[in-house]
């Protein structure tokens, strides 16, 4: 529970800033009730101008103000010791801190540290209130409140503000501040109904630093969310209603137009109104149904840092306008482009902000003009509508900064000149001056045919997941590789659909030694996957090429692109090298031997059976060595399936170093098996196997 501050907290609505005027009068006036504007409390610029204060200057501020509110005593002294005698009675500050669970020191804000508290949970995060030491990766109270705008881009001075309108106390002036008001420092996660106090809030908030970061996180979240069709709570630009006062039933409300973004944040935060009699007695207390919040928001500001409502202009400066070719916007073209029928092209506006207004995305666009309004014959389906090319690209831009416009415009199918004229607006709110234009002229093209190769992959598996370097590929005898390449007519013309083929050049029309069954013909391979290529668009050719059953030696394989019986496009999509070398046989059968550095390969080609030059029979997967004889280094040189069945592995003097001990099994033969297993056969049963099927 708060004690003194909380007991306070029902009368600060009126009273906590009563000692500021003494402070700050000379910077500002008192404001009076006919100045208060309901629907204009504070203008977006100022809202998160987040660069008005820097660290030192907010520590300034709060060793300034420590001591001039409604229990300060002498401005900029802190009562550490609680030397003074209490308001509250019971003796001196320090004798009622101590009877209240907060004996002395005290420590007041400017003099506050604390170690951030980044996510929520429970628990106040370690601090130096009291007198402790400052811990470890500590921030002063000046750094938090300057963290947290420049995270959210919301300004000090609000979040200055908040801290001192929300706060009991309020902390940014009390002498003599007990630990518990940095726990709910700026009301954060605390709602307005309910019980009272502390009660409401939601102590996974608790912690000042948490509190400044939440506040302003909180505001921030407003700002951007509050144009959503979905946003449930006070909305700029249009008529709300707010009440007197949330707390107290029956008081009812009234109809608020919000003029801006700003002012809705800070009704959704605090949800509602200064009524007359708390305007007409502007630094104290009005009666049963007022409220404060706001009022006490607004009245500060003007009495700490001046108008909240400075004139508000509204303008802009072209900085640039440029066409381009490609949606990527890297190929410019003329300004005052020649296009063809249906072609599109790419518009990117810079403009700078040179009002003092903040621009928001959802309501910052580019309109038709000439008039406002005018639907244009340029629109595409990505138009927010036939007269709204796009909204500005940047969630927010301040004075002074530049906002950026793309979108993409398809020319009508009419021939003739057009001059396009467009004018940045604020959707729902007015049309800024300046009307800037885009001369087009759309006229028929000479035909041209270009074509770009966008890649040219090989695989050795027909599913294409195993890539190989198509620049020295070795085959074995009828052997596949699988190709699978992508071309983007560069040109104006349309690729027509069964006549535009995938072909061998270099020479053209030669009939390939790797063609396949597949392919068209010997010369012709295969049709694009996508049938016609319009201009601008892809192809995408898939085939596979088979080695022939011959050796043969490297050479290289060229293919190239054409439309049957009018024009070649390129004559060089891709390339292969290539070399096909003798297969090597599945099995050997019974008297049959195999010969150091020869080999046993599966049908599929996964699995090999070598006779290494070490003496050691070694069977491979894909991947690994999977089986062996262990005979490294014993001088094997032959290996022989033997008439009576057995195995053998000979040296050179024709001693046995290895067998498979199956003798007397009969006429046999060995075969390499796609499973991995390399198996023994006779005539009627398996009778030996390295058991190492389904190795990878």
């Amino acid at each position: 529970m708060m004690f003194k501050k909380v007991s306070l907290l029902s009368i600060a609505t009126g009273l906590i800033i009563l000692g500021f005027i003494t402070i700050f009068s000379q910077i500002s006036h008192a404001v009076t009730a006919s100045e208060w504007r309901a629907g204009n409390i504070i203008n977006d610029a100022l809202f998160i101008d987040a660069n008005s204060m820097n660290v030192t200057q907010i520590q300034e501020f709060l060793n300034r103000m420590v001591g001039t509110g409604y229990y300060g005593r002498v401005a900029g002294q802190c009562d550490t010791n609680g030397l003074r005698i209490s308001e509250l009675g019971g003796g001196t500050r320090a004798q009622y801190g101590a009877a209240h669970s907060n004996p002395i020191p005290f420590t007041c804000l400017k003099d506050f540290y604390e170690v951030p508290k980044t996510v929520p949970g429970p628990g106040i995060p370690a601090n130096n209130y009291g007198g402790k030491a400052i811990p470890t990766g500590a921030k002063s109270a000046a750094q938090l409140i300057w963290d947290a705008a420049q995270k959210y881009d919301i300004s000090p001075k609000v979040l200055l503000i908040k801290l001192g309108t929300e706060s009991a106390g309020p902390l940014t002036s009390d002498d003599w501040p007990f630990l518990n008001q940095y726990t709910y420092a700026m009301g954060a996660h605390c709602p307005d109904s309910g019980p009272g106090g502390s009660a409401n809030c939601d102590t996974n908030y608790s912690g000042f630093s948490i509190q400044i970061s939440e506040a302003a996180k909180m505001l921030r979240g407003y700002l951007d969310n509050m144009m959503e069709s979905w946003w449930p709570y006070r909305k700029p630009y249009q008529t709300n209603s707010i009440y007197w006062n949330v707390v107290q039933s029956g008081c009812g409300a009234s109809d608020v137009f919000i003029e801006n973004r700003a002012t809705a944040a800070l009704y959704t935060y605090t949800p509602y109104q200064p009524n007359q009699a708390a305007l007409n007695n502007m630094y104290g207390t009005g009666d049963g149904c007022s409220a404060y919040g706001n009022r006490n928001f607004w009245r500060t500001y003007n009495d700490w840092f001046g108008s909240t409502t400075s004139a508000a202009t509204y303008s802009y400066s072209m900085i640039s306008k440029n066409i381009y070719s490609d949606a990527t916007y890297k190929t410019k073209i003329s300004s005052a482009p020649t296009v063809e029928p249906n072609q599109v092209f790419y518009v990117k506006i810079t403009i700078k902000n040179t009002g003092n207004q903040v621009w928001y995305s959802d309501n910052l666009r580019i309109g038709g003009a000439n008039p406002e309004n005018r639907g244009s014959v340029f629109a595409t389906d990505d138009w927010i509508s036939a007269g709204r090319p796009a909204s500005m690209n940047e969630d927010y831009i301040k004075g002074g900064e530049t906002a950026t416009f793309t979108f993409a415009m398809k020319a009508p199918p009419y021939l003739g000149g057009y001059s396009e004229s467009f004018v940045v607006l604020i959707e729902g709110d007015r049309w800024l001056n300046g009307v800037f234009t885009i001369p087009i002229t759309v006229a028929s093209p000479s035909p041209y045919y270009s074509v770009k190769t966008l890649s040219f992959n090989t695989y050795s598996d027909s599913v294409m997941t195993q890539k190989i370097d198509p620049s020295k590929i070795t085959k074995y005898t009828g052997s596949k590789v699988y190709v699978k390449t992508a071309i983007k007519n560069t040109g104006n013309q349309i690729f027509p659909a069964g006549l535009t083929k995938l072909a061998t050049s270099n020479p053209i029309d030669r009939d390939s030694a790797y063609s396949d069954a597949t392919w068209l013909s010997t010369g012709r391979i295969v049709l694009a996957k996508e049938g016609k290529i319009l201009p601008g668009g892809t192809g995408t050719f898939i085939f596979q090429l088979t080695a022939p059953s011959t050796p043969l030696a490297r050479r290289n394989e060229q293919f190239g692109l054409l439309i049957e019986g009018q024009r070649w496009l390129s004559y060089n999509v891709g390339i292969i090298s290539v070399q096909t070398n003798q297969r090597p046989p599945m099995l050997i059968n019974s008297g049959q031997t195999i010969y150091m550095g020869d080999r046993l390969l599966s049908k599929d080609e996964r699995y090999r059976l070598i006779l290494q030059g070490d003496g050691n029979l070694v069977l491979y997967s894909p991947t690994k060595a999977i089986w062996a004889s262990y005979t490294v280094g014993k001088g094997g040189k032959r290996l022989v399936m033997q008439g009576d069945g057995n195995l053998v592995l000979y040296d050179s003097k024709g001693k046995a170093v290895w067998d498979s001990l199956t003798a007397g099994k009969g006429p046999s033969r060995l075969v390499m098996q796609s499973d991995g297993n390399l198996v023994i056969y006779n005539k009627t049963s398996y009778t030996w196997a390295s058991w190492t099927f389904g190795e990878k």
